[in-house]
């Protein structure tokens, strides 16, 4: 008999992304129990201004992001451009950001990726009926879940299931450890907009009355159900769908030329829909295959008869496999991705909003006519990826090394997109630096091939290069602390241009900065939260020599935030109330850029004989810093309904408590003779209440 011989294995850290648990969300001030808010928390990620809640993360535009619900691709995160999350709060179990330098897993057209996984439903309510009722002024939402079980194949106890414990488990953790063959469980979900009462009340606080002709109006719709087939294989099916509409009248204060002015109508629907197998082949072997549906347009009709339409249905083969040494200090990843995409584009003289060009010019024109453009492609992509992640020389050293290639049919090209990390463990406790790289490629959207007067039919894809460096400690008491610098080059952008009058490679731009984040938790009572952010992001467009800063640039950002929860013995003496938060958050930040106005001059339309004033702008400039407080208190209530548990919540916010006079952006007057700044969100008290049973 040999003596017992003991191995230890240090669990290899896979990415540097961070991690946000749905719960921290749903109470973080400024959010209305939003968490796709409540991401702005994070240094270098923040919203684009009071009202458009769209993400722009490291110096990038939000389009650069990548958006996951359960393996699922989302059409866009945000009901009418920041209002609420296409997704339920509720459900919502955890936030993956992966903001630069992440690994061959995720595939091409992002610069970030924002991972979100709802969390599995809790073991101790298999057999009931469960039900959440939200009504806001803004909005009203109800989201249903139960599960399911067949004779023969009782639930473990409860006492032994880790999704009690673990309220950030996924799909895959909960399939393979949590649930007894032939048990599942389900979620419905459903919101509607009611913004009229919210309108009122913005247009007696901002000029609305002549610019909204219909007040905008949302919906959206969420399925899910997850079932362990046997003791190998899993099965979830789940569906997200979306609509956004809205009609505006434009008019001389929003658009200077004539031909622009008039009703605007903008429709935005999109669905998907999704089947996961989860297998446990091996004991360290695993996959996952998906087969998803999506389908997503925009349209928008302005003016007199300019309209822009794209559709495009994907239809996407997705597998991801696992495999995990004996040991835990190795990890084999590698996977692929088939998507076929019709696609239709329709312009009538116009195109798509992008940034940069203070008077953006939406028309395209030859000989004075509008260019008329009906397109229709089937797009291909081939996509696969290996990774390796071992630990190197010794357990102080691990790294993660990996390529994806990607092939794209309408360039007819094959990208190789090598990606990697080197994690070193410092010789004091608790603290690891991080090196990532990372290229990334981005390919032409149709509608940049086919519009222009000239087509352009060699585009290219664009290219990004990620250098992160990060610092990662963690403090005694709960404290931690992260310091990343990071620098990004940005290679062949597309842009339209104005003489050729198409869109063409030549864009270059990069982006550098750093950020500081320290944060301390006392768990289930107290947490704070600092974080510091420098960013410099800038482009330089086709015909210039010198770089200019990006529209969403953000050069300095700091957010300092803090949450306290009632202790279990202060709340045993009042016995209904179950729960009671408080938090706050303060956030400064740069101002906007604008172009100021140095002069103007005389100009006669060639088409309409029309004569009008033309401005001449300056160099750019911010507006005065932004900053906000804002506070919020929540507190839950329990009780019995007919013996059945409920749970009544009421969650109060103070947005910008102090009623600072943030710029939204700057406009000119009709005959540009002034500038007239356009103020942000006053003070604005919020109250959300919620019923579950």
């Amino acid at each position: 008999m040999l003596k017992e011989v003991k191995t230890e294995a240090t669990r290899l850290e896979k990415t540097t992304h961070r991690t946000l648990s749905g719960d921290l969300l749903r109470k973080a001030t400024s959010s209305a129990g939003d968490p796709f808010r409540a991401m702005a928390r994070l240094p270098s990620v923040g919203t684009v201004n009071d009202f458009f809640g769209a993400l722009s993360v490291r110096g990038g535009a939000p389009g650069d992001n990548l958006y996951y619900f359960d393996r699922l691709p989302l059409g866009y995160p945000y009901h009418l451009l920041g209002i609420v999350s296409v997704v339920s709060p509720e459900v919502i179990g955890k936030i993956d950001v992966h903001p630069g330098g992440f690994g061959a897993q995720f595939g091409a057209d992002s610069q970030a990726v924002i991972d979100i996984h709802s969390r599995p439903k809790n073991v101790k309510s298999l057999g009931r009926f469960d039900g959440t009722l939200k009504p806001t002024f803004i909005y009203s939402e109800a989201l249903f879940s139960g599960s399911f079980s067949f004779r023969g194949a009782p639930a473990k106890d409860s006492t032994d299931s880790k999704t009690n414990e673990d309220p950030m488990s996924t799909d895959q953790e909960y399939l393979e450890n949590r649930l007894s063959t032939k048990q599942g469980y389900w979620y419905a979900f459903g919101r509607r907009s009611s913004l009229e009462p919210f309108f009122e009340l913005a247009s007696r606080l901002v000029d609305l009355e002549d610019l909204v002709r219909d007040v905008p109006r949302f919906w959206s719709y969420q399925l899910k159900g997850v079932y362990k087939l046997n003791d190998v294989h899993g099965v979830v099916l789940n569906a997200v769908t979306a609509y956004d509409a809205s009609k505006l009248q434009l008019g001389a204060n929003e658009v200077h030329d004539s031909d622009l002015r008039g009703p605007l109508t903008s429709e935005n629907p999109f669905d998907v829909q999704g089947i996961h197998f989860y297998s446990q082949l091996l004991p360290k072997f695993r996959s996952i295959l998906s087969l998803t549906r999506s389908f997503t347009e925009n349209e928008i009709a302005f003016g007199e008869g300019y309209y822009y339409r794209t559709a495009a249905s994907v239809y996407a083969l997705r597998n991801d496999f696992t495999w995990t040494t004996s040991s835990e200090n190795t990890d084999v990843e590698f996977g692929y991705l088939l998507s076929s995409t019709p696609t239709t584009v329709i312009s009538h003289g116009t195109r798509r909003l992008e940034e940069g060009d203070p008077d953006y010019e939406y028309r395209i024109r030859h000989n004075l006519e509008k260019v008329n453009v009906t397109e229709t492609q089937n797009l291909h992509r081939l996509e696969g990826y290996l990774q390796a992640r071992q630990n190197l020389f010794s357990r102080n050293v691990s790294g993660t090394f990996g390529m994806r290639a990607s092939y794209f049919n309408l360039t007819d090209s094959l990208s190789l997109q090598p990606r990697g990390q080197l994690r070193y463990s410092l010789p004091w406790e608790d603290a690891s630096l991080y090196f990532s790289y990372g290229r990334y490629a981005q390919n032409p959207r149709l509608d940049q091939f086919v519009l222009g007067v000239t087509p352009n039919s060699s585009l290219e894809q664009s290219l990004a290069t990620h250098y992160v460096l990060e610092l990662r400690q963690r403090l005694p008491f709960g404290a931690n602390v992260n310091i990343a610098s990071y620098y990004k080059t940005l290679q062949d952008l597309i842009a339209y241009n104005k003489s050729e009058r198409q869109y063409q490679n030549g864009q270059t731009g990069f982006v550098r900065g750093f950020e500081v984040s320290f944060g301390y938790e006392i768990p289930e009572v107290f947490d704070a939260w600092v974080a510091y952010a420098y960013t410099v992001s800038k482009r330089r467009d086709l015909s210039e020599r010198f770089h200019r800063f990006y529209t969403y640039n953000s050069p300095y950002v700091l957010t300092v935030a803090s949450g306290y929860s009632a202790p279990q013995e202060f709340l045993f003496s009042v016995p209904i109330v179950k729960a009671l938060d408080i938090n706050a958050k303060w956030q400064y930040q740069s101002g906007v850029l604008y172009a100021p106005l140095v002069d103007r001059f005389r100009y006669t339309n060639p088409r309409t004989k029309e004569k009008k004033w033309r401005p001449i702008y300056g160099e750019w400039k911010r507006t005065a810093p932004y900053h906000r407080l804002d506070l919020s208190l929540r507190f839950t209530l329990a009780g019995d309904l007919k013996d059945r548990g409920w749970e009544w919540g009421l969650a109060l916010e103070v947005w910008n408590v102090y009623n600072r006079d943030n710029i939204l952006e700057v406009r000119y007057s009709p005959n540009f003779t002034k500038e007239e700044p356009i103020s942000q969100l006053p003070i604005i008290p919020f109250i959300a209440t919620t019923l579950e049973f």
